[in-house]
């Protein structure tokens, strides 16, 4: 199968603003690891449920909506481009409160208080709740159903598409075993720097990933 066509789902999720914010707040406050280990664990979890589901629909649907017709995926990809697109601009549209303040803070505070069960479901809501999130494990799982793979293809290659869309979330956890103490000003930099700017950054990768996924929607509709 072409892996490179699953490169765009996994990098998206793993730019996943809020979950990486969620970690990094959670490593932050007094149950520290086990909360943010917990969050982390709950988002990579559902992404590999997810990309399941995906990939058993994906192999249901016809290559093609018709003899000769146009490809299923191709259609996808372009209705995902536009609703990335919708979403991106949504977010533009709310990035700060009335009061001027960034959106990202709204929810820092309850970060503070939650234990590693609650954080768990934290890591689920933030894909169940994100369409980004699902548009773009529903095209990784057309992607898988439309090449066919082989059993051992398809289990490393959905491996890597798990590991890689749920690294970032592990990653502030890395640097805070790895460093001790010394991380904790890297995290203090990262948790102002995601209040502050962490609504514009998802704008961003929203525009980013509709301009690929409205490219990859057109290249198949031509191919």
């Amino acid at each position: 199968m072409d892996v490179v066509a699953l490169v765009p789902g996994a990098v998206g999720l793993a730019l996943s603003p809020l979950t990486v914010a969620s970690v990094v707040f959670l490593l932050g406050h007094r149950r520290g690891y086990g909360s943010a280990v917990a969050c982390a664990t709950g988002w990579i979890t559902t992404i590999a449920v997810a990309l399941v589901v995906a990939v058993l629909v994906g192999e249901r649907l016809p290559s093609r909506t018709g003899a000769g017709g146009t490809p299923v995926e191709a259609l996808v990809a372009l209705g995902a481009g536009v609703v990335l697109l919708a979403l991106a601009a949504w977010q533009w549209a709310v990035r700060r409160l009335p009061d001027g303040s960034p959106a990202s803070s709204r929810w820092s505070a309850a970060m503070e208080s939650i234990g590693p069960r609650r954080a768990f479901g934290v890591g689920v809501l933030w894909f169940v709740s994100s369409p980004k999130a699902l548009v773009l494990a529903l095209g990784a799982g057309l992607a898988f159903g439309d090449a066919d793979p082989a059993a051992a293809e398809t289990v490393v290659a959905g491996a890597l598409f798990v590991l890689v869309g749920g690294s970032t979330a592990f990653l502030p956890i890395v640097l805070a075993v790895t460093l001790g103490d010394r991380a904790k000003r890297a995290l203090a930099a990262m948790r102002g720097w995601i209040a502050r700017w962490g609504s514009v950054f998802l704008v961003v990768v929203l525009v980013l990933l509709a301009v690929v996924q409205l490219v990859t929607g057109a290249v198949g509709l031509l191919a």
